[in-house]
């Protein structure tokens, strides 16, 4: 099993023309003052950021009751002899707050809702590894967060999958097959970022494609690389921050020395409907997993199966949490 003690710092490695191009672009990006589209909000040093990921507000009503739903899952799925990861990345506004724009600031309540819902998550028996600290410890030296993109780089994903590994590890039974072997880091650079369609026109060229690190698969000699093992012990179930270009499920796989699958859908389709597609999938009927990673946002946290952002994703919590309990039976 190889170490990733740090995630390389991209920005350190980085060609010159990239980082020549993109301080160019920030310097060239708007200002900040009375900048908002209908879905995204233009922060400071060409930094783009979802009005989605609330924190200007707190809402413990919402979250208690969503908190409410998934400890119960977690109860079923454990019952049923699955053993449950929640992994929750955290929220981008709030990683990197300091380049949010004047006036706007992160309500206390929702600076105290991601160890509350950990300590939940973790009383219900769940293993969840503390991404919340691990992202702040390292916020300042990796870019953890595409600039104007919603989702996490991969050296974001790198930090979480290590961190997960962590907590998940010591939990397993030693594997008779190996986990993915992976590269060194390598340069590479991303498309224009999700947020910036929601800019006016005029705006979207001061946000060019990002310079990001990440680890390909390496496979054996002889051997195809293979993302997803039809007959994984652990398999990742979450959005698409596990889609495999951020590189998660690899350097998981890799730390925890065993195959991995993965089950993924867009964020928009939401954890409770992700999740019940895979339980009532035939992956899962023919290859049920020891331990299930269920990978979540801190943004959705006051989103409940019935929430309307889901559209016809949405459910009952009772209708989620009948329909979890018929597909794990035995």
């Amino acid at each position: 099993m190889d170490g990733f003690p740090d995630p390389p710092r991209a920005a350190a490695t980085l060609g010159r023309r990239a980082l020549v191009a993109a301080g160019a672009a920030a310097l060239a990006a708007p200002r900040p003052a009375a900048a908002q589209s209908s879905f995204a909000i233009v922060g400071k040093d060409g930094w783009l950021f979802a009005v989605w990921d609330k924190i200007t507000e707190d809402e413990p009503h919402q979250v208690k009751q969503a908190t409410a739903v998934v400890t119960r899952a977690i109860g079923i799925l454990r019952a049923a002899r699955i053993e449950v990861t929640v992994l929750v990345v955290p929220s981008k506004a709030r990683t990197y707050r300091q380049f949010l724009p004047d006036g706007m600031q992160v309500a206390p309540g929702a600076d105290r809702r991601y160890a509350a819902y950990l300590n939940d998550l973790r009383a219900a028996g769940a293993l969840s590894p503390d991404l919340e600290a691990a992202f702040r410890a390292r916020a300042a030296s990796t870019p953890l967060f595409f600039k104007s993109d919603t989702h996490w780089t991969p050296m974001g994903a790198e930090l979480a999958a290590v961190e997960t590994a962590k907590v998940v590890g010591p939990a397993l039974p030693l594997s008779s097959r190996p986990g993915l072997q992976v590269s060194a880091p390598i340069n590479r650079v991303s498309p224009r970022g999700d947020l910036v369609r929601n800019l006016p026109e005029a705006q979207r060229a001061a946000y060019p494609p990002e310079p990001y690190q990440v680890r390909d698969v390496v496979a054996p000699a002889g051997q195809n690389a293979l993302l997803a093992d039809d007959a994984a012990e652990v398999t990742i179930v979450g959005s698409s921050y596990m889609e495999p270009r951020y590189a998660f499920q690899p350097v998981f796989s890799n730390q925890i020395g065993r195959p991995v699958g993965l089950f993924w859908k867009p964020n928009s389709i939401g954890p409770f409907a992700t999740l019940m597609q895979y339980l009532t999938s035939a992956d899962f009927r023919q290859h049920r997993p020891k331990m299930l990673v269920w990978a979540q946002l801190e943004l959705d946290m006051p989103a409940g199966p019935s929430s309307s952002g889901w559209g016809t994703n949405a459910m009952s919590p009772d209708k989620f949490l009948g329909d979890l309990r018929q597909a794990v039976a035995a």
